[in-house]
């Protein structure tokens, strides 16, 4: 079954991109201090504080097809039609940065086609993990600077224009509603998906040789 999450952090948080060294975290000073974390989709760090993320699992026939490269403009193209309902002009990147050893330590100081860009500054992105049947897709809005990541100003500090996780959440909700022609149920997780959760917290992702792997 398609799920979409809405989340937020309760400490600031910085989550290193899989393929990013666990030792290059040092070398951003405001964040020294944040906990620290690593996901499973590549790109740059991410400082998880004043925004807002959200994750979609759905299970897939292929996964390899180029197809579900799609979300990203499905996602990110309501993203801009609810920001247009409060009068913020944003629009796709349109132009990719190639990667190389040099690119930013943070992911939204790296740029890609599907980036949403509010006057210059990226203030959305998002990332994949496919797997053989099913694929995952989450990405960040970032709403407010983070004294944690300074240099990033979120949209409020862009547009003065005061929106709320809450606020967002609904309005982006039915977008993605009426662009997929689907509609939600609010379902709570069972008790074994719960410990399974648990499970692969404490022993995955909590575990240093997960954070500290590269």
């Amino acid at each position: 079954m398609p799920t979409l999450r809405f989340y937020r952090w309760e400490q600031p948080t910085l989550s290193l991109g899989y393929f990013q060294k666990y030792e290059d975290r040092w070398q951003h000073e405001a964040s020294r201090e944040a906990t620290c974390v690593r996901r499973a989709s590549g790109g740059g760090a991410i400082m998880h504080d004043r925004e807002l993320t959200y994750s979609f699992v759905a299970p897939v026939k292929d996964s390899r097809s180029d197809e579900y490269t799609r979300w990203f403009d499905l996602f990110h193209e309501t993203l801009i039609e609810v920001l247009a309902s409060w009068r913020i002009s944003a629009h796709l990147s349109g132009t990719p940065q190639p990667g190389s050893h040099d690119d930013p330590f943070l992911c939204f100081q790296r740029r890609h086609e599907v980036d949403v860009i509010v006057k210059d500054f990226k203030i959305c992105g998002s990332a994949q993990r496919r797997h053989q049947a099913a694929i995952l897709q989450h990405g960040s809005v970032l709403l407010h600077q983070s004294a944690a990541a300074p240099e990033l100003p979120g949209l409020v500090d862009l547009t003065g224009q005061k929106i709320t996780e809450d606020q967002l959440i609904e309005a982006w909700s039915e977008a993605l509603k009426n662009k997929f022609a689907r509609s939600y149920v609010d379902i709570p997780l069972t008790k074994e998906e719960l410990s399974s959760a648990q499970a692969i917290e404490i022993e995955k992702f909590q575990a240093n040789g997960w954070t500290h792997k590269r």
